[in-house]
Formats: C-alpha cells, sequence, structure tokens
C-alpha cells in the first residue's frame, strides 16, 4: 500500500497535539488507499512538546518526530519534506498545522481528491463554500489581503486562497521545486511553494473549509513572516526562472 505523510511543524503545541493527533489517526482508519503517517517537525519546544509526541508513538506506530532550531515554519517544512521523501518515501505529502484550526474530517476527501489525479488539493477558506470564522477584523484582514497580493502581484488569479497551510501534494512534485532562489524560512513558504507546484504543472482542485481561531496557544505569525511575504511576491510568477 501506498504511503501519504502529514508533515505537521510544532512550536509549543502541548495543549493541541493531545487533542489533535487521535483526531487524525481516527481518520486514517477511513482511508483505504494509503497508509497514513504523521512526521511531527518540532523546532526545540520548551513547552514538551516533543515528549507528548514521544509518549504518543507507544500508542501511534505511524507517527514520527524530527527536531531541530527553531528557524521558521518554511524551513521546518523543507527538514520534514526531505526527511518524509527519504525515509518514508510517501506517494502523498499533506500539510496541516498542528492548532486545531484545521478539521481532520477532511483529510479521506484529500486523499480521495488526489487519487483522481490532482497534484494539488488545498483546503480553501475562500472558494465557494469556505468560511473563516471568530477571527478578529485584522487577522480576517490579513488573510483576505494576502491572497489577494499573490493573485494580483505574483499573477495567480485561478486559485481562492494562495495562503491556505491545509494541502495534499503530490511528493514527486516537492523535489522540482526551487525554495533555494526565494527567502522563504518563515509563513511566505506557503505562497512560495504554491508558485513552485504550478510552475511545475500541478493540477490544482480547492476543497471548502471552515477556518476558525485556535484554541490554545499564540500565532507564531511575526512582522518579519509578513516583510518576508511582501519581498518574495514579486519573485512568485510560474514563469520565473530566476
Amino acid at each position: 500500500m501506498e504511503i501519504a505523510c502529514i508533515v505537521l511543524p510544532t512550536y509549543n503545541e502541548a495543549e493541541n497535539l493531545p487533542i489533535l493527533l487521535p483526531l487524525i489517526f481516527e481518520q486514517a482508519e477511513k482511508i483505504t488507499t494509503h497508509e497514513l503517517h504523521v512526521l511531527v517537525v518540532d523546532d526545540n519546544s520548551p513547552d514538551g512538546t516533543a515528549a507528548i509526541v514521544r509518549e504518543a508513538m507507544r500508542e501511534y506506530p505511524r507517527l514520527h518526530i524530527i527536531a531541530g532550531q527553531k528557524k521558521g515554519l518554511g524551513e521546518a517544512y523543507q527538514r520534514g519534506f526531505a526527511h518524509a521523501l527519504a525515509e518514508l518515501r510517501p506517494e502523498l505529502i499533506l500539510q496541516m498545522d498542528a492548532d486545531l484550526q484545521h478539521d481532520p474530517v477532511l483529510l479521506p476527501e484529500f486523499i480521495a481528491r488526489a487519487n483522481e489525479g490532482f497534484g494539488l488539493v488545498i483546503g480553501s477558506r475562500f472558494a465557494p463554500g469556505g468560511a473563516i470564522r471568530n477571527f478578529s477584523w485584522h487577522r480576517r484582514w490579513m488573510s483576505v489581503t494576502g491572497t489577494w497580493l499573490v493573485q494580483r502581484v505574483a499573477g495567480i488569479p485561478s486559485i481562492h486562497d494562495c495562503t491556505s497551510g491545509y494541502r495534499c501534494i503530490r511528493a514527486d512534485l516537492l523535489p522540482r521545486c526551487r525554495f533555494a532562489r526565494l527567502s522563504t524560512r518563515g509563513y511566505s513558504f506557503q505562497s512560495a511553494l504554491l508558485g513552485e507546484l504550478l510552475r511545475n504543472g500541478a493540477r490544482v482542485l480547492e476543497i471548502p473549509i471552515v477556518f476558525s481561531e485556535r484554541r490554545n496557544g499564540e500565532s507564531k505569525l511575526s512582522l518579519r513572516d509578513q516583510v518576508e511575504f511582501l519581498f518574495n511576491l514579486f519573485r512568485l510568477r510560474p514563469g520565473r526562472q530566476d
């Protein structure tokens, strides 16, 4: 059976993982085409996140963890992708947040639609049927404006949600992506990855999701992340080769 691996970056998610991990593996039982694994990429969280994962590994043999220094979301994803591709050799790689904002109930649908030939399935807040709930006006404005900027400046008008962190990707597309040409240490990695996947011909499908404010912990989005996002916008056009 082929493998699908969720790459799950974490920093101080000790409150959320005991809730999230059982929900993920509950959905794994409903996926008949792939063996679902979870790779936690922990940035040396001081709150004991890694210890919670290692304890849960006794119950879930398809749960894995790697640790490293905190250098940003993009760095964590690239480290996780490389490890998953080398050690697990999955057919599909999924991106997901650890803060309970992404509903694991959708995992079987993501994988089912990827099986239909879509190289990139996006959990979309802005596609018809999607929604953002319980967000402050500022956070809502940032989410909407971020996607609008990617659509207009980077020239990706056909995607409703360009910064979503809930995705399913055909794994063989990732080695073709050239992240070294972009400054993608932080949250701008999501739009950079989208641009690279489109440049490599990924067939895209958006699934509407309801996105709510995190239950526990604090958002990791910093001013540096916002500046980096703006800096990278003009380099995301699918036709750029520099």
